[in-house]
């Protein structure tokens, strides 16, 4: 190795130490960074995490086989496209109602008693409101169900109770009693019928009836009209035959003068 080598020799070996220097500081750096990032997410979280609760009704009702809406807001407000979202029945082993996460559905971990028969709107998400549509809801569906968020710690339970439907009819007050309004039509309907055909059964015997009063009226006024000819003839009679009576004795005493 001659003298011309030596400078060059140690200049690449100062380069070289310098560019690990470099990437050793670099990477130093980027580590900082995404664990800077890392604990300012994560305290963004924690200080998120007990401000906000979600908002849901505590009874739900409907009737088997309509459609029922599930869900809850949360208060305050806030964007919930980014966040997971967990739907679940709290008293099924196979609980899972509906997941959101990663801004879609997630369908694998959903229960077979739910599959194909839930819909969540996503663009009620944006304004912080959990909107879940169960389509054909029949009795098993009843129970209690839970909205959790799981990044907020938020969450909401409520009862979902469902009717039987009667004779095809939804009823909208469960507290009044009384026979369908379709029976108590016919019920109204059969009896104006039954007054009818009483009417019917009456009106011939009434009209005979009349007849009948008329008939003996007639004759009353008949007998009335002919019982003072009756009297006279009666008197005229009595005369006749005081005469001819009289008639008699005077034959009677002619015969005695002859003897």
């Amino acid at each position: 190795m001659d003298g011309n080598d030596c400078p060059r020799l140690c200049y690449n070996k100062r380069d070289h130490s310098l560019l690990m220097a470099s990437t050793s500081w670099l990477a130093h750096q980027a580590t900082l960074m995404l664990l800077l990032m890392s604990w300012r997410e994560s305290m963004l979280c924690n200080g998120l995490a007990g401000e906000h609760r979600v908002v849901c009704p505590t009874l739900v009702e409907a009737v088997e086989g309509d459609a029922v809406t599930l869900g809850g807001s949360l208060s305050p407000p806030l964007n919930l496209t980014p966040y997971t979202l967990d739907l679940k029945r709290l008293d099924l082993r196979d609980d899972v109602v509906h997941v959101y996460r990663h801004g879609q559905d997630h369908f694998p971990p959903q229960s077979h008693h739910y599959r194909g028969r839930t819909t969540l709107i996503h663009e009620d998400l944006i304004g912080g409101t959990v909107t879940l549509h169960i389509s054909s809801v029949n009795l098993s569906d009843s129970g209690p169900y839970q909205v959790y968020v799981p990044d907020l710690k938020a969450r909401c339970e409520f009862y979902l109770t469902v009717e039987r439907k009667a004779n095809g009819t939804k009823r909208n007050d469960f507290s009044t009693s009384g026979p369908p309004v379709g029976e108590e039509k016919s019920v109204h309907r059969g009896a104006g019928e039954n007054r009818k055909t009483a009417r019917a059964d009456i009106l011939p015997s009434l009209l005979l009836l009349g007849i009948l009063v008329v008939l003996v009226l007639v004759l009353m006024r008949g007998r009335k009209e002919k019982s003072p000819e009756t009297a006279a003839n009666g008197c005229e009679m009595e005369s006749l035959n005081m005469e001819a009576a009289k008639g008699d004795e005077d034959l009677e005493r002619a015969a005695g003068d002859l003897v």
